[in-house]
């Protein structure tokens, strides 16, 4: 039997993408010659922890979980998948290699790390505008250390695997990221809001631009505009102070909510909206697509979740954004036939199917 070191958390309520993520696979991971063994700080998801095939391992609390992490990384295993990026982490490799216990590493690559001089390299490459998201220097390099290493690495978009192929040599596949069907899917009724809705998720931070959806909240104020996620404080409130001094009344932001909840929001709106130019492919956009929204993102990271003109608009620049949200807002009819396109491509992008060709690709590395 193979055992497979998956150094990811798969804590119940720990909403984290790339924790969700891991734990959608192991739930659904179905080789039974394959033990998986992920780690867990509070209680396990019992999706996970209820698997035969998975073993959950808790880490210390205290302040010791990172010295625990890297003990971790030295457990009997054939190979490790899902590595992270942190520098505790890190450590937990490099022991592993200095005492001998090197073993296959498969990573995956879900979107694109650093300043401008990347940005302007991809950009080459891509034959477009290229952003990526900004980090310190000893994380990107960190990143780039995990990157080389890596035996194999799984991208979650063609274009990411292109980009990844280029700066890091032709060791990528493509596997898409998938949603929880049973909870993202559209509604039954084709009930129509008085006044339109207007979601979008994500940690509110600067590189996730939700100045913008505060501009489209100013310009369009026949709707209401609502965004999900965990904030900072500073972030907040600075957002609030400029709503308050604008006389902006019809914008909220409630948080962090659990994913059924996520949903039922989802199912309530009409249009959802990614102002974010540096990003890999958001989830978040998949799962607003299977229940039924009409979705507007950028182009620069060429997300699968969206087909121009189909399901939603991939626009190119703020005025075309701001253009595309306004016209959608406008035509009731476009939204829903945007919305159906959106539900029937989501039918393909169910963890049950998706999660089953992250295993294959993970064993074929393994089994080399």
């Amino acid at each position: 039997m193979k055992k497979i070191l998956v150094p990811r958390w798969v804590d119940q309520t720990n909403t984290n993408a790339q924790i969700s993520n891991a734990k959608a696979m192991l739930s659904r991971f179905s080789n039974p010659d394959v033990q998986w063994t992920a780690l867990n700080y509070e209680s396990p998801d019992p999706a996970v922890a209820g698997r035969n095939n998975v073993q959950t391992r808790k880490l210390i609390h205290n302040g010791f979980w990172r010295c625990h992490t890297v003990l971790q990384y030295q457990a009997t295993a054939d190979a490790i998948f899902y590595p992270g990026g942190d520098w505790f982490e890190d450590w937990g490799r490099r022991l592993r290699r200095l005492t001998g216990r090197r073993v296959p590493m498969v990573a995956t690559l879900e979107g694109l790390l650093g300043g401008a001089d990347r940005e302007q390299e991809y950009s080459e490459w891509a034959k477009h505008p290229v952003y990526c998201q900004r980090v310190e220097m000893k994380t990107l390099l960190r990143m780039d250390e995990l990157y080389r290493r890596a035996d194999h690495v799984i991208a979650i978009s063609p274009f990411l695997a292109e980009m990844g192929r280029r700066r890091y040599g032709d060791k990528f596949s493509v596997v898409p990221l998938g949603i929880n069907d049973s909870i993202f899917y559209s509604k039954d009724s084709s009930e129509v809001n008085a006044r339109p809705r207007v979601v979008s998720a994500g940690t509110l931070q600067e590189r996730k631009r939700p100045d913008i959806f505060v501009e489209l909240a100013k310009r369009q104020p026949e709707a209401d505009f609502v965004w999900y996620g965990g904030h900072g404080s500073s972030e907040r409130e600075s957002l609030l102070q400029r709503i308050e001094a604008e006389g902006i009344s019809n914008l909220s932001f409630p948080g962090n909510v659990q994913p059924t909840e996520l949903a039922e929001a989802f199912r309530s709106a009409d249009l959802f909206v990614m102002p974010a130019v540096s990003e890999g492919v958001p989830k978040v956009t998949q799962e607003a697509a299977a229940c039924g929204l009409p979705v507007v993102l950028f182009g620069y990271y060429e997300a699968h979740s969206v087909v121009d003109e189909a399901n939603g608009y991939v626009v190119w620049d703020d005025d075309s954004f701001y253009a595309r949200v306004a016209e959608l807002l406008a035509d009731a009819e476009l939204r829903s036939r945007m919305g159906r396109e959106g539900t029937t491509m989501a039918q393909e992008w169910s963890w049950d199917v998706i999660a089953l060709r992250w295993e294959a690709q993970i064993l074929e590395v393994v089994h080399r």
